[in-house]
Formats: structure tokens, C-alpha cells, sequence
């Protein structure tokens, strides 16, 4: 799914995807945006994808609205309350968008010739698949279902297109997930119970590499994409937090600039899986990779959701699982902050009990399951 949004979860679960098959002997090429989110990728062809404009808008006024949300904390006002509605504010569902994207995959479709179609939450791949008549598989989660929440309202553009297409009408845009032949979902059942007969849970999709020693453990990762704390406020509630800590603290946002500050470090990108190997602490906004990220490596997590309904979600399972904290956007100060970080940071429970949710993520068997599965 693309966006004009920092939203790395799909393009790096496309990367492990892409690789992922071509170590199996498949024959692979993406079909991807160069959105801001965009990545290359070594020996694997990407065929072009048209991105979509928030709302639908002018491309002028269109490549503003994120950031401009962030400046006047949009964010932190507006309630997300399903998939179809991400979908909606991302420009997904414009019609006159998904009529170019749909053709630009059915064209890619024609060049590349596969035997199969995996879509990762793109809903003109599916529509597309559906249309060439290809086995379709795609990734789930528990908060993208129809019975978990939806928008019949939203519906309306797809359903114009999907009926010029001569395929059948949905009563909400997540309902174009029950065409697939097979969902892979990138969790565990335990975290995202889904009652569907077609699905494959896989776990992490990136594997641990080796076991973290305590002792490199002296670090904290913040990551917050595009989610209700904007990256200025949570550069200043961070550094004031944590600038007297013995704890390395490593900021990911693609809205701040590169900077090093005594213990603050700052950059649009770090390795993840390197710093959480050394992480006490990881501070994000709950996004489904953030979170299996953090468990994996066993690191014990404070999470900001805001109002967006799969960040909740994500948040409330950890917070119950006690392998971490729920933190309102209004208590995202850097006292309070402080206060439950130390709390948390000298507790054995969270970080045991993240460490045994990871080892099931683990054992889940990420890539093998999945191509064991396709």
C-alpha cells in the first residue's frame, strides 16, 4: 500500500517478501509507488505504480497535507476507526486513482507474466489479480477484518469501478480481502485472532540472528512514523526525558534532520534490528511491525497509539500481555515519560514476558511458513 505518509511497515515487509522468494526459486518483481516511503531493491524489477494523493486532492496541494497535518497536530485530533478510513485519507480509494493503478498492475501483469499475485494491503492488486484471473494472496490482521470494524460509506468509488469491470460490488473496501485464496498473517494467534479457515499466521518475518547478551543492552529506539505525536513534540518530550540517562537514545523520523545531541541521536532511518538487539526500551505508535519488531528481540515497550484504530489495538494486546505500556497522547510528557520508562526499564516482568511473546513470533517461522504456505 502506498502513501505520501512515513508509513515504513509495507515497504519493508515488501523487502523481506521479494527476497524472501527469490532466496526459494521464485522468479519475483514488485509492482510498487516511489512514494517518500520507496526503497530499490538488488536484482528484483519494480514495475511502475501511480501513488496516490491524500483525499484524492491536486497533486500541489496533495504532497503538503501530511506534514501540514503534523504542524497543526491533525494527527492528534482525528479519529482513524477502520482500514476502509486509512484507505480513504491515503487517496486508496479515489476512483480516478484506482482506475490508474489498477490498469498499471494489470499492465505489469501482462510484462512480467506471474503465476501469482501477493498483495501487501494494496487493494488495486487484488482487484487487479481478481480481474487477470491469478491466484491472489495477501497479508491480514486482525484490525483490517470486516467484523472488527468497517465503513460501508467509503465504498462508493470502488464499487463504480469494480462494476465497470464487471466484478462483483462490496458492502465495504476490507471486504476485498475475502477474494484471497490464501491470507499470511504476520503475527501470532495469541495476538491476532482470526477466524478465518484461509489463514497462516507466520510470526516475525525477521528473524533474530543471534540471542542479545544483557549486558549490550544500553540503548532506547523511538519510532513514531506518521502518528499522533508530531516529530517535533516528540523530539522535545524525548530529549527532556531522557538527556541525564545512561541510555543512548535513537530517534527514526523521516520529518526531523539528521542530528547528534549528547545522548540523542536523531536520523530518518536506523537498523532496527541491530538496535533493539541492544534496546531496553522501545517507544512507538503501535504500528504492527514496531511492535513484532520490538518482541522479537525481547525489548519491553511504551506505546502511543493516538485514535488510530489498529494502533489500539496493537497497544492494548501488548499492555495485557504486560510487555508493555499504554501511553495517552495527552500524558506524553517527558516526567511522566521518564516515570514509566524507569518503571518498566527495571522491571524483569515486561522484559520476560515481551521475550516470551517474541520466541513465539520466532517460532512461528516467518519466511519458511510462509513459502511452505504459498
Amino acid at each position: 500500500m502506498a502513501a505520501m505518509a512515513e508509513t515504513h511497515g509495507p515497504v519493508s515487509r515488501c523487502q523481506v517478501l521479494a527476497y524472501g522468494f527469490k532466496e526459494a526459486g521464485f522468479d519475483v518483481a514488485t509492482c510498487m509507488a516511489k512514494d517518500m516511503n520507496y526503497r530499490e531493491m538488488d536484482e528484483i524489477p519494480n514495475y511502475y505504480l501511480d501513488i496516490p494523493m491524500p483525499l484524492g486532492l491536486p497533486k500541489a496541494i496533495a504532497t503538503k497535507v501530511f506534514s501540514l497535518a503534523q504542524k497543526l497536530r491533525v494527527s492528534s485530533k482525528k479519529s482513524v476507526r477502520s482500514f476502509d478510513e486509512v484507505l480513504f485519507l491515503t487517496g486508496n480509494l479515489d476512483y480516478q486513482y484506482l482506475k490508474k493503478s489498477v490498469a498499471s498492475i494489470r499492465k505489469a501483469i501482462h510484462e512480467f507474466k506471474p503465476d501469482k499475485v501477493y498483495s501487501e494491503f494494496n487493494i488495486s492488486a487484488i482487484i487487479a489479480a481478481k480481474k487477470e484471473g491469478l491466484p491472489l494472496y495477501i497479508t491480514v490482521s486482525f484490525p483490517t477484518q470486516f467484523a472488527f470494524a468497517h465503513n460501508l460509506k467509503l465504498a462508493r468509488g470502488l464499487n463504480r469501478l469494480l462494476n465497470e469491470l464487471a466484478l462483483p460490488v462490496v458492502e465495504a473496501p476490507v471486504k476485498l480481502f475475502d477474494w484471497a485464496d490464501k491470507c499470511f498473517c504476520m503475527s501470532i494467534i495469541e495476538l491476532e485472532p482470526i477466524e478465518k479457515t484461509n489463514v497462516v499466521y507466520c510470526g516475525s518475518l525477521n528473524p533474530v540472528t543471534e540471542t542479545p547478551t544483557p549486558d549490550k543492552r544500553d540503548k532506547i529506539l523511538v519510532y513514531m512514523g506518521n502518528g499522533t505525536v508530531s516529530a517535533k513534540r516528540m523530539l522535545r518530550v524525548i530529549s527532556d526525558a531522557f538527556a541525564t540517562s545512561p541510555y543512548e537514545v535513537y530517534i527514526a523520523s523521516a520529518y526531523l534532520n539528521k542530528t547528534d545531541i549528547a545522548n540523542i541521536h536523531v536520523a530518518s532511518r536506523w537498523d532496527f534490528e541491530q538496535l533493539l538487539d541492544e534496546a531496553v526500551l522501545f517507544i512507538n505508535h503501535g504500528g504492527q511491525n514496531s511492535i513484532a519488531s520490538g518482541l522479537i528481540h525481547g525489548v519491553p515497550q511504551i506505546i502511543i497509539p493516538g485514535k488510530i484504530f489498529e494502533r489500539q489495538f496493537n497497544a492494548k494486546c501488548i499492555s495485557e500481555n504486560k510487555a508493555g505500556v499504554v501511553m495517552a497522547y495527552q500524558n506524553f510528557k517527558a516526567d511522566y515519560l521518564g516515570e514509566v520508562a524507569e518503571r518498566i526499564i527495571d522491571s524483569r516482568e515486561f522484559s520476560e514476558n515481551a521475550a516470551a511473546l517474541g520466541k513465539k513470533l520466532f517460532e512461528a517461522g516467518g519466511m519458511n511458513t510462509l513459502v511452505q504456505n504459498f
